[in-house]
């Protein structure tokens, strides 16, 4: 079978799929020696230089994925989405269509902007009920860094998202490449035996899963 791994990243590695990532890290896990003196001069954190990339494959999904149409058995995809602008998150989601065989599956999974929006109403109202903390700002600007961090903060901008997804708003988007048969799933649950497993954002999530 072939299983794809797409946005792992250092940490979400799966055994058995090809892992991709398009990060300059991956390239940068090539070399050791330059990776702890980027360290050294305190170019990158202590987190970075640990973060393993061992058996990750650069590869830009925005672009063409290079797979044969119909070759691929199973998609897992979690957390990379919201990184890319929308229009080429409906590419990646058509090339995905595309690779997938027939009555294949993928597990997409992104931040719920629906849960964010409810929790920020939620902890706005209880500010407001308390004249002393009107003034905190910490709930506005989580909320704003959740939706487009960049806006807060220009000098994360890769780190952060690009676009938000909702119920609807998803399952519109995968319908518009081809998709239809898709359903919402509870973290680690699903028709599928094996791709929920891999589930790790129980918080904020939400997790799909979609039939060919």
């Amino acid at each position: 079978m072939l299983k794809l791994n797409i946005g792992c990243g250092p940490n979400g590695q799966v055994e058995g799929f090809i892992n991709i990532d398009n990060s300059k890290a991956v390239f940068l896990a090539k070399f050791p020696k330059i990776k702890k003196l980027l360290f050294q001069m305190r170019l990158i954190s202590q987190k970075k230089l640990e973060h393993d990339w061992t058996g990750v494959r650069w590869m830009d999904a925005s672009r063409r994925l290079p797979f044969v149409s119909e070759s691929v058995d199973k998609i897992y995809c979690s957390h990379f989405l919201e990184h890319i602008p929308l229009d080429k998150g409906k590419h990646v989601l058509k090339d995905c269509h595309r690779i997938l065989k027939k009555g294949g599956v993928m597990r997409l999974v992104v931040p719920d902007l629906l849960w964010y929006a409810e929790k920020y109403v939620d902890q706005t109202k209880e500010l407001l009920k308390n004249p002393e903390l009107v003034q905190n700002r910490e709930v506005h600007d989580k909320f704003l860094n959740s939706l487009y961090g960049a806006y807060l903060n220009k000098n994360r901008y890769g780190l952060n998202h690009c676009y938000m997804y909702d119920l609807p708003t998803l399952v519109a988007v995968l319908k518009s490449v081809g998709f239809q048969n898709i359903h919402k799933c509870e973290f680690k649950e699903g028709i599928d035996n094996e791709l929920p497993s891999y589930d790790s954002r129980p918080i904020g999530s939400l997790h799909l899963e979609i039939r060919k």
